[in-house]
């Protein structure tokens, strides 16, 4: 179907695996109403972190929450260090990343170029003596685009002519270009095909292993099974169940704690 075996290399194969002790993101009682009650969660240095329930249970607001996107929100989310995260420019300046569910909307300028979009989060490091040069920023966005192995015509192509596959490439490759230690996925493999999915799940493995650290918030149970070190399910606003990565853990111990 996708032209190359993919085999068992779609999802990781590695279990047992300890996770790091060090803590490098804490929300405490974190809070918006409607949607979240008291969430406490550490993420831990290279660890995938998911995060699954129904799609109405508050999981989706939660990537938000932590990266400081949400209205009204109450509690805390800190970093290891303790430095607190309460905007966005705060999270981009600590080198946290977000991809939204709704990546039209929320993850791109989808009436811009592939290169303005790559470029936006690193802006200021593109900089030289105070100005933004075009050969840079067209060298910066074709590195990643290509990374990230885009379909597309150029840089300069408008984002809204990609599929949906090759506009969550252009989402990730912002944040890969921008080298993010702490990345917040939420529903990464939405709408896409199955060689994009492969894709997307050999760089996140290739991330926690280099000791970045990721929070998948997903609504599939199998890519919840199949790539993260630890699993939160969410019922009703609050976290109500928690899994550690075991080839004997079933989709039925996490539907259990969904409904």
């Amino acid at each position: 179907m996708v032209g190359r075996e993919i085999g068992d290399s779609y999802y990781r194969t590695d279990y047992g695996e300890p996770i790091s002790k060090e803590v490098v993101l804490s929300a405490k009682n974190v809070t918006v109403k409607g949607q979240i009650e008291n969430l406490n969660l550490d993420l831990h240095k290279g660890e995938i972190l998911g995060i699954g329930g129904l799609s109405e249970c508050g999981m989706h607001e939660v990537g938000k929450a932590l990266f400081g996107a949400s209205y009204y929100r109450q509690g805390t989310v800190t970093l290891g260090d303790g430095t607190p995260i309460n905007s966005i420019p705060d999270a981009i300046k600590h080198s946290i990343a977000y991809a939204s569910k709704d990546r039209d909307n929320e993850s791109l300028v989808i009436n811009d170029t592939i290169g303005d979009n790559i470029c936006l989060p690193s802006l200021e490091d593109l900089k030289t003596h105070g100005f933004l040069r075009a050969k840079t920023m067209n060298e910066f966005a074709n590195k990643f685009a290509k990374q990230m192995s885009t379909k597309m015509t150029g840089v300069d192509q408008f984002v809204s002519a990609l599929s949906g596959g090759n506009k969550q490439k252009v989402v990730l490759a912002r944040w890969v270009g921008k080298d993010s230690d702490l990345i917040i996925l939420d529903s990464p493999t939405r709408g896409i095909d199955v060689k994009v999915k492969a894709d997307i799940y050999a760089m996140m493995n290739d991330m926690r292993k280099r000791g970045k650290s990721i929070i998948m918030i997903s609504e599939e149970i199998m890519e919840l099974l199949g790539m993260a070190d630890r699993i939160l399910i969410m019922k009703d606003g609050k976290i109500n169940g928690e899994f550690l990565r075991s080839p004997d853990l079933k989709d039925t111990d996490l539907i259990d704690n969904m409904i």
